[in-house]
């Protein structure tokens, strides 16, 4: 028997499930909306006794192993959450029984995951199942669980025997793919350790785990063993008993700072246990003073409209668990670490999407995210060779590498058809999104060390890559560039794809710039670097005359941009014969047949006037707004466009417009709104919103050195609150209706 359906109930710090829903789409989503993490490694919100056919998953930050087609993955870690639990030899599961009462909670302003269950057995068991578990923010090597079973009643108030078994499971792959091989596996003193290696990179990753309980007559005893090694707890309890402990975890893998992980983990565990009475306690208070801290730098308040205000929290929350605070070997995947999809790939999702709020509210983070492409220059400087061009030519998706990842095909799930993958080769304008941000960071931090050190030479590589891609059309006396994917990408094999031509403008432009700062103020490291890439005074003035004469397409008289050459031209999109559709334009007519209509996957022209916003008018922003904005997919296009077109609808007062694409981007996974929340949250997405609320409705801008506001709150909005560093100052702003 199950409790009526609910969607998750929300109010301020906290995403609740007040019924459970078996449909495993469901549980697959939820599962995702719940994940846990603190950027070294996030887990997926599985239950921890288990269910048929989950996907629990602790995915590492930049833990890859190899596979066929999509030549890396970030790899599933063993499942340190499994805790199963057995009332009479009948184990506890929720497709099994009856559920009494059910609740389950996302506490945000902690990082905490609590549940609550009142089930009965087959056998006519009630037993209330409590957990909490979070995974410290304050030690980022550490996952904590405290689990407690409460014995309710029995059919004739007898006793019942009760088995608790706490285990590391390494039988968990990424669906079909299994990428662990255990190494050894032991004990010391009261703990039990796990020694695995990824079966092709062969990265070490060790877990150390305790499952500690103070309730008398219950015996425990290690349970050995190479697949999943566990402690198990026996007793019995008679109605109205309680038993409860505490899994603590700690993981190294041999990407960290140290030459022997084993080693590190059963100590840094030791130490834990050591070093305090209560552990868990501690690194719960621990843990709420990190996160403390974080929102007390990120956080956005909103009043007056509750379920705005934890869409944004929800979304904050995800940009801080899925990067590390750290390490700059990696970077945010476009699902981060809370699921399968993308496999763990960066895109070009990172620098336009979310690095603004990782420039405005976590600089060091955003410093870190651009030296992982600095890392990564000599392999786009290998693909610009490979493809005939000079410079740096980042690739379409990366892992650590730096080589390109797009898969060249990929399988229809339905039909079977091998269906190729253009992206990789064709779709370029990402070389150009991260020197914008490049720029961009440099602009609102201030920080000439990283201009000096790396950001230089990402500009001057990237503007590179662009002079020798663009072609001269002596004709016309412009240059152009052919036969690419822009950011709508139902569209393939186009030429001047605006969104393409004006950054790829921009990049040279940023590049010429940071070599006059370097001159000026860092002579040597222009010098170095004009030898390093062989720049000549000639080559540079060539370098102005592209800048100056590459192809923009648009109309004189209207300045309507046109999104490539020939769009006008295609067949329009009769969209009310579609009218309740579930899927997307591409997934109704095809990947082929959509090529020939003038409608839109996701934000082009019009995300080109957004983040390049003090190049054009608002007359120009206005005319290409009310042509574009009716043309694209905004509910199952991509995720991505929403949040973001939400910013340019603020600032041409579409404020109620504005208002219902942000949510469409705050409760996109929340409420599962797509569809395809079982693979991962929407990184992107979240970063969006971010720029949403800040750009979009309060307003804010740079302008002459100085950060201004213009804000335009929706109509419910009685207040919006928000932080921003810039320049090193920390700037707070506090906006009433």
């Amino acid at each position: 028997m199950l409790g009526k359906r609910k969607r998750n109930f929300v109010n301020h710090w906290h995403i609740n499930e007040d019924a459970f829903d078996p449909t495993l789409k469901k549980v697959l989503s939820q599962e995702t909306v719940f994940t846990i993490g603190n950027g070294y490694f996030c887990t997926r919100g599985t239950f921890e006794e288990g269910y048929p056919r989950n996907n629990p998953a602790t995915l590492l930050y930049g833990v890859f192993d190899h596979i066929p087609v999509a030549k890396e993955e970030l790899a599933n870690a063993p499942d340190w959450t499994l805790i199963q639990l057995f009332l009479n030899g009948e184990r506890f599961r929720l497709d099994r029984g009856t559920i009494l009462d059910y609740h389950r909670s996302l506490d945000l302003r902690q990082g905490l995951l609590k549940r609550s269950i009142l089930w009965r057995s087959p056998a006519g068991i009630e037993v209330r199942v409590t957990s909490e578990r979070f995974a410290s923010l304050d030690d980022e090597h550490v996952g904590a669980i405290h689990y407690s079973a409460t014995l309710e009643q029995t059919p004739q108030g007898q006793p019942c025997e009760v088995a608790i078994i706490a285990t590391l499971n390494t039988a968990e792959g990424n669906y079909d793919v299994m990428h662990l091989e255990t190494v050894d596996q032991g004990n010391v003193d009261d703990l039990q350790w796990l020694h695995c290696e990824t079966k092709k990179t062969l990265v070490q990753i060790v877990m150390a785990t305790t499952f500690q309980s103070e309730i008398p007559n219950f015996s425990k005893e290690p349970l050995n063993s190479d697949i999943a090694p566990a402690i198990r707890y026996s007793g019995t309890l008679k109605p109205g008993q309680t038993f409860s402990a505490d899994k603590l975890v700690v993981i190294y893998t041999s990407r960290d700072a140290t030459d022997d992980p084993r080693t590190a983990a059963i100590q840094h565990l030791q130490k834990l246990q050591y070093d305090t009475e209560f552990p868990y306690d501690q690194l719960l208070a621990n843990n709420r003073e990190a996160w403390s801290a974080f929102w007390n730098r990120a956080d956005i308040i909103i009043e007056g409209d509750e379920k705005a205000q934890v869409g944004a929290r929800y979304n904050l929350y995800q940009l801080r668990i899925n990067v590390s605070s750290h390490d700059s070997r990696y970077s945010v995947a476009a699902k981060g670490m809370t699921g399968f999809g993308y496999r763990g790939h960066v895109f070009h999702d990172t620098e336009i999407f979310m690095l603004p709020f990782y420039t405005f509210v976590m600089p060091e983070v955003a410093r870190n995210l651009l030296i992982y492409r600095y890392r990564l220059l000599d392999a786009a400087r290998q693909k610009a060779t490979s493809n005939g061009f000079q410079g740096a030519q980042f690739p379409w998706e990366s892992t650590l590498s730096g080589g390109e990842t797009t898969p060249s095909s990929i399988i229809h799930p339905e039909t079977g058809e091998v269906i190729p993958v253009l992206n990789g080769f064709i779709e370029i304008h990402i070389t150009a999104s991260i020197a914008y941000a490049t720029w961009r960071y440099w602009h609102v931090t201030g920080d000439d060390t990283f201009m000096e050190k790396f950001g230089s030479e990402i500009l001057l590589s990237s503007a590179l890559f662009w002079v020798s891609r663009v072609e001269e059309d002596a004709e016309k006396g412009d240059y152009v560039i052919t036969d690419v994917i822009g950011p709508d990408e139902w569209h393939e094999h186009v030429n001047n794809n605006v969104f393409t031509n004006f950054m790829a403008r921009q990049n040279i432009k940023y590049g010429l710039a940071a070599l006059e700062w370097l001159q000026q103020h860092h002579p040597e490291k222009a010098e170095q670097l004009a030898h390093q890439l062989e720049l000549t005074e000639q080559d540079l003035a060539h370098w102005h005359e592209v800048s100056n004469k590459i192809r923009l397409p648009r109309d004189p008289q209207t300045s309507l941009f046109e999104q490539f050459d020939g769009f006008f031209n295609l067949e329009p999109l009769d969209q009310s014969k579609y009218h309740g559709r579930k899927d997307s334009y591409q997934g109704i007519l095809g990947v082929h047949a959509i090529q020939k209509y003038r409608i839109i996957k996701q934000a082009d022209v019009l995300m080109l006037l957004t983040i390049l916003t003090e190049e054009f008018d608002e007359q120009t922003k206005r005319v290409n707004w009310d042509y574009y904005s009716p043309i694209t997919d905004h509910d199952y296009g991509s995720s991505l466009t929403p949040a973001l077109h939400a910013v340019l609808a603020s600032e041409l007062g579409e404020t109620q417009v504005a208002y219902q694409l942000l949510m469409k981007g705050a409760l996109v996974d929340i409420e599962n709104l797509r569809g395809n929340t079982p693979e991962g949250i929407h990184a992107a997405c979240a970063g969006a919103v971010w720029q949403a609320i800040v750009f979009g409705f309060a307003g804010l801008r740079i302008k002459d050195d100085q950060v201004r506001i213009n804000p335009h709150l929706p109509e419910r909005w009685t207040r919006l609150a928000f932080t921003i560093q810039f320049r090193g100052q920390t700037m707070p702003f506090d906006i009433h209706s």
